[in-house]
C-alpha cells in the first residue's frame, strides 16, 4: 500500500486555535465580567477560564486534555502549567461538561454533536504525542488502513499508523496505545484478526 498518492480523503490537517483569538476570548470574557486582567490562577477566574477552554474545544475538538492546558496557559502567556493551573482548568472543563457545552469522547474533549469524520496529520506548528491523540482518532486511521489494505499484518499496520501522525519510530508508549487500540477494535467488531492478517468487518 503506497501513502504517496496524495492525502487519504478521510484525512485533515492539524487546525490548532489561533493563540491570537484565545487572547481575545480571555480579554472580551474578563472584561464582560469587570475582571481586566484576572489571572489565570485566580479562583475568581473561572468563568473566563472555561470561555477560553471552550473556544479550544470548539476549534480543535475532540481533544486530549493535555493539549487544553497548552493551550490555556498560552492565552495567559504561561511558560508552563503548574498543579493550580491543572486544578483551574480541571474545574472549568468539568464545569463545561456539566452545562453540557462540552462532552467526554473517551479522555477527550469535544463539542456535543460532533462526529470525528477526520484525522489530523502534524503541521510544522503541531505535531501531537500519542498520548495527545485522541483514541477516537487513533482508530479511525487503524480502520481505514486496513480497510485499504485488507490482510495488513499487525506491525505494518502499527508502522503505517505511527507514519500518519509523524512518529518516526515505533516507541513504547506509541506501540502499546496502538496495540490497545487494535484489540479494542477487534473486541468491539470492528475488525477480525487471522494468519492473513487484519480484515475489516463488513456491516449487514
Amino acid at each position: 500500500m503506497t501513502v504517496d498518492s496524495g492525502p487519504a480523503p478521510w484525512s485533515r490537517p492539524y487546525q490548532e486555535v489561533d493563540p491570537d483569538l484565545l487572547a481575545e476570548v480571555r480579554d472580551r470574557s474578563s472584561s464582560r465580567r469587570g475582571m481586566w486582567g484576572v489571572e489565570l490562577q485566580d479562583p475568581e477566574a473561572l468563568d473566563v477560564v472555561a470561555d477560553v477552554a471552550l473556544c479550544v474545544v470548539e476549534v480543535e475538538g475532540p481533544v486530549e486534555k493535555e493539549v487544553i492546558y497548552t493551550r490555556v496557559r498560552l492565552a495567559w502567556g504561561l511558560g508552563r502549567a503548574g498543579q493550580v493551573v491543572r486544578d483551574r482548568i480541571d474545574r472549568a472543563l468539568r464545569r463545561l461538561l456539566k452545562q453540557g457545552k462540552i462532552v467526554h469522547v473517551g479522555t477527550a474533549y469535544d463539542r456535543p454533536g460532533h462526529e470525528t469524520e477526520f484525522a489530523r496529520t502534524p503541521t510544522e506548528r503541531c505535531a501531537r504525542r500519542v498520548a495527545e491523540v485522541p483514541v477516537v482518532e487513533r482508530q479511525l486511521v487503524l480502520r481505514n488502513v486496513v480497510d485499504e489494505g485488507p490482510g495488513v499484518q499487525r506491525e505494518d499496520l502499527l508502522r503505517e499508523a505511527a507514519r500518519f501522525f509523524g512518529w518516526a519510530r515505533l516507541g513504547a508508549d506509541i506501540r502499546e496505545a496502538l496495540t490497545g487500540d487494535i484489540d479494542a477494535l477487534i473486541a468491539a467488531g470492528g475488525l477480525t484478526e487471522s494468519d492473513g492478517g487484519l480484515m475489516p468487518v463488513e456491516g449487514p
